[in-house]
């Protein structure tokens, strides 16, 4: 097995462990132990096999702080979870010496904090996923809220990637630009791999709940307007519709851009993170870390579809 082919299926087994790992705990630990906290109980729970997943919960004298609370336990857990694997790694990479799957291990850490971070700005920014909530609550001080964080992501990007970039691209054989061109062949295979497993689920499996809580608020307010029209107007034309649908998407302006615009700054502080990653000893990718990575892939996907199965 090559280097290349070793380095894409220990990266994307990687990501849908750490992905699976990481719902777990944000719709279980964060969002339910939240819920449990403030005196309320899990009513119901969907978890995808590849994608993301949803928690439904009671709550007793339910107020906005209680609700933003249990929102905001879900990314919480996530950013507590990244620190820890971070320090955990960094204390044995200091007591045993740096190795390839222990500077991937903390770059996980990285990994799990720049998700949170970027859901929390980005939701907060739209008003999708678990920011709807903080959008409305925010009003005017969601931008100002939403930048700070998304730089805080882009802190983290560039920790990780100077962190483990330049073990990995030790590990590819070859010189300079083409072992940069692998590892970027590697990681663009295995993310592609983990997104076309979400979106490819999500096609087949599709759940109302699920698309309803990630509609950005733009899309929920053309949405409710347009249903509102539709029972006064019942009896006119499907031209009539388009030309309404149409207005409300003049009506409510397309906010600006920021998910596309943070994701490409993420991207950029890692870049930059990578070109100042130190680089290590030469050595080849070892088949036991792709063998660990395969099997924590797997114990993540059983795990989430043992949860459904009950």
């Amino acid at each position: 097995m090559s280097a290349l082919i070793r380095l894409t299926l220990a990266l994307a087994c990687i990501g849908l462990a750490a992905s699976r790992f990481g719902l777990v705990a944000h719709e279980f630990v964060g969002h339910g132990g939240a819920a449990l906290l403030v005196g309320g109980e899990v009513t119901d729970v969907r978890l995808f096999w590849f994608a993301g997943g949803w928690i439904r919960y009671a709550v007793p004298a339910a107020t906005v702080e209680k609700f933003v609370f249990i929102a905001m336990g879900g990314i919480a857990i996530e950013l507590v979870l990244g620190g820890l694997v971070w320090l955990g790694a960094a204390w044995v990479i200091r007591r045993r010496g740096p190795t390839l799957g222990r500077r991937v291990v903390r770059g996980l850490g990285a990994a799990f904090a720049i998700h949170a971070l970027w859901y929390l700005a980005t939701g907060a920014w739209h008003g999708y996923g678990d920011g709807t909530l903080l959008y409305r609550v925010l009003g005017d001080a969601r931008a100002p809220f939403a930048i700070a964080v998304g730089l805080a992501a882009c802190g983290c990007a560039y920790l990780g990637a100077r962190g483990v970039v330049g073990a990995i691209i030790a590990a590819m054989p070859g010189r300079g630009a083409a072992r940069a061109g692998k590892l970027a062949l590697a990681i663009g295979v295995a993310a592609g791999v983990n997104v076309g497993l979400d979106l490819g689920e999500l096609r087949l499996r599709r759940d109302e709940i699920y698309a309803q809580t990630m509609q950005p608020e733009r899309d929920r307010a053309i949405a409710s307007d347009y249903a509102r029209w539709v029972a006064t107007h019942a009896d006119v034309s499907i031209e009539d519709r388009t030309r309404e649908q149409a207005r409300l998407e003049t009506v409510h302006a397309r906010p600006f851009p920021f998910a596309i615009v943070l994701a490409i700054a993420v991207l950029g502080a890692l870049v930059l993170g990578g070109r100042r990653s130190p680089r290590a000893t030469e050595a080849p990718v070892p088949i036991g870390l792709v063998v660990r990575a395969i099997a924590a892939a797997m114990a993540g996907v059983a795990l989430v579809i043992a949860i459904g199965a009950l």
